[in-house]
């Protein structure tokens, strides 16, 4: 397999050698010169690729028995050969410099395949190329219900007739051959397969030829793009057949007038032949009552989203969650969907920014972007979505600050932001999210401490914070959130004591505070807590909450399947709720001592040099011997 690199020159005489060869591929590259005729004498070869070259010349006479594919498609070939191979059964010409009339049929008698689509071939198609009902092409052909439509003549599925037009020319994925008015003198002078109409545009779908996209037309068309012969057998035997009435397809809804309204074709196996796949075709922006498109799961779906779906004025939920194949950037004419009040395209394969324009969505209540590959921040307009109540956009890598005024978010219930790399501090003026039951930001970068405004919001259950680089201390208002259950700000920065009001708390059940610099006492309030972590208190007593120091455990207390264990000899942790044990130096002991008696609160004189100077011996108040290891320790006492 020699395919997709950059060869160059002719093909070598060499390959004559190899008579066991049954599989040559050199497509793509950039070869000249002539197809040399010795393949034809290679009784073994099965398959011959020479696609995407510059081969000039004429295509030499095959007559090889064993040779079942043949792709010569986008060269410069100029002539066609007198002899196929007697079994071909796919031959791809299109591409090409070739012309004069079409070939006499007896040469493709064998073929389920046939593309000779860009070249110049003259006169009409053999009525008896009307291939088999596996072949590509006439699949199309039956799927616009060509085979009872008057604009679909026999041929079509190879090359257009003069007087007709397709943008590849012939029936393809964008519907049938149109007509192309043209005059008897234009008729004679012109080419099978005309891709171009000089009298009018091509409308993709357009089976009737009216001019118009009726519903049905549009639905056959998406139908088509999407893979439909592949959704499964329940859906085909009406899909397929272009007299199925519009309102009768599955995971097709009406309304009243009888126009569409839903687009849910469940279980529909949407582009499980991923060749057959052509993405969300933009004609469904003209089904003007549409109001709900579901193709959730769809994980082969390929394409963007089209810009032309913005017209949709009516709809009110868009859910292309787990399409992963999806990619590009959101349209900014998403903005135009006024009425939409669901739009959840999570677990797929966006990229880009976020639109600024999903500010104008101020009917939408929930939007889910989780799981996706955007870039640059979360836009400040995002605040102007005054219905939302719930925001997720987790692990999107998204950057930036959280937006100050996401506080307008007053009917917001869910926030989840996680697993980005947000910076900054979390926003101070909070009190306005008056409704959020859910706080979720861990794993970002975020800094400060935390905003004691917290504790003014009273609907609170949730706030999970880990993994961040958050700082300060842990504000006692946050203790007594009626509904608080869970509370987690483990591996931060986070200093000093935990108040004994957390240990009242009547609804809190997840308390994780590991991986700080939390110093004791633990409170009794929650060292007998039997409401905390399944009640582990009332066997592991303050273990349950912070594992002392010189312990550690994986999750930074104690629980049923990790009690704290005492650290390696020559080890022991710095702070309480340690997950790991480190060796410790005389300096670090000496600053975690600081830490927990206050030092920052002590007369200057006294904290002069303390973690501030290399060596912790000239630190005030500290006195080492001739070989630098501590001797005398003078400081002053916590005020209490």
């Amino acid at each position: 397999w020699f395919e997709n690199n950059a060869f160059t020159g002719s093909i070598p005489d060499d390959f004559s050698r190899f008579e066991a060869l049954r599989f040559i591929d050199m497509s793509n590259n950039q070869l000249t010169g002539t197809i040399p005729s010795y393949f034809a004498e290679m009784t073994r070869l099965n398959s011959l690729a020479l696609a995407g070259n510059k081969l000039t010349g004429s295509i030499p006479d095959f007559d090889a028995p064993g040779m079942d594919v043949l792709d010569f498609t986008d060269n410069k070939l100029t002539g066609m050969p007198d002899i196929f191979p007697p079994d071909l059964s796919e031959l791809k010409l299109g591409s090409n410099r070739l012309k004069g009339p079409f070939p006499d049929s007896k040469l493709f008698e064998t073929l389920t395949l046939l593309n000779v689509t860009g070249n110049d071939f003259t006169g009409e198609v053999p009525t008896k190329l009307e291939l088999d009902d596996s072949e590509e092409y006439f699949n199309l052909w039956r799927s616009f219900g060509c085979d009872k439509n008057t604009l679909c003549k026999p041929g079509h599925n190879i090359l257009c007739s003069p007087g007709y037009f397709s943008p590849v020319g012939a029936v393809s994925e964008l519907g049938p051959c149109q007509v192309c008015p043209l005059s008897e003198d234009e008729l004679e002078k012109k080419a099978l397969g005309q891709t171009t109409c000089s009298s009018k545009d091509y409308i993709a779908g357009d089976v009737d030829g009216d001019g118009v996209l009726s519903e049905r037309e549009i639905l056959q068309l998406f139908y088509v793009f999407t893979g439909g012969r592949e959704w499964g057998t329940d859906f085909q035997k009406h899909w397929e057949n272009v007299n199925t009435k519009t309102c009768d397809l599955p995971g097709v809804s009406c309304g009243g007038d009888g126009e569409v309204i839903a687009i849910t074709p469940n279980n529909a196996k949407l582009c499980a032949g991923s060749s057959d796949c052509h993405g969300l075709p933009s004609e469904i922006g003209m089904l003007r009552s549409l109001q709900i498109i579901g193709l959730s799961g769809a994980s082969k779906l390929t394409g963007t989203l089209p810009p032309e779906w913005g017209k949709l004025e009516k709809l009110n939920v868009l859910k292309l969650d787990k399409c992963s194949s999806l990619k590009g950037a959101i349209p900014t004419e998403i903005g135009n969907l006024k009425s939409l009040k669901i739009l959840d395209l999570s677990s797929s394969g966006f990229t880009g920014q976020l639109p600024s324009e999903l500010g104008q969505l101020s009917d939408l209540t929930t939007l889910n972007l989780s799981l996706n590959s955007f870039r640059g921040s979360i836009p400040s307009e995002i605040s102007q979505m005054k219905s939302l109540k719930q925001l997720v956009l987790s692990r999107c890598k998204l950057k930036g600050r959280i937006p100050e005024n996401i506080q307008n978010l007053q009917q917001l219930e869910n926030l989840e932001l996680y697993g980005n790399n947000l910076t900054g501090p979390i926003p101070s003026n909070l009190m306005g999210m008056v409704s959020l039951k859910r706080l979720d930001m861990f794993s970002n970068k975020l800094t400060s401490s935390l905003p004691a405004e917290l504790g003014l919001l009273k609907n609170l259950q949730i706030i999970h914070l880990k993994e961040n680089r958050l700082s300060g201390t842990i504000p006692a208002v946050i203790g007594v959130l009626p509904s608080l259950t869970w509370f987690d700000v483990s591996n931060n920065n986070i200093t000093g004591t935990i108040d004994p009001i957390f240990g009242s708390s009547s609804s809190l059940v997840d308390l994780k505070l590991g991986g700080n610099r939390i110093h004791g006492p633990i409170p009794n309030t929650l060292c007998s807590n039997k409401k905390i972590h399944e009640g582990l208190a009332s066997k592991y007593g303050c273990d349950a909450i912070l594992c002392p120091l010189g312990t550690y455990s994986k999750e930074g207390y104690a629980t049923s399947s990790s009690e704290c264990k005492p650290c390696p000899s020559g080890q022991s942790s710095l702070h309480l709720g340690a997950s790991s044990c480190v060796s410790i130096s005389q300096r670090e002991i000496l600053a975690m001592f600081y830490d927990v008696m206050g030092g920052e609160s002590w007369d200057e004189e006294l904290r002069r040099g303390w973690k501030t100077l290399p060596n912790e011996c000239d630190w005030s108040g500290v006195s080492c011997d001739d070989n630098g290891e501590l001797n005398t320790l003078a400081f002053q006492m916590r005020q209490t």
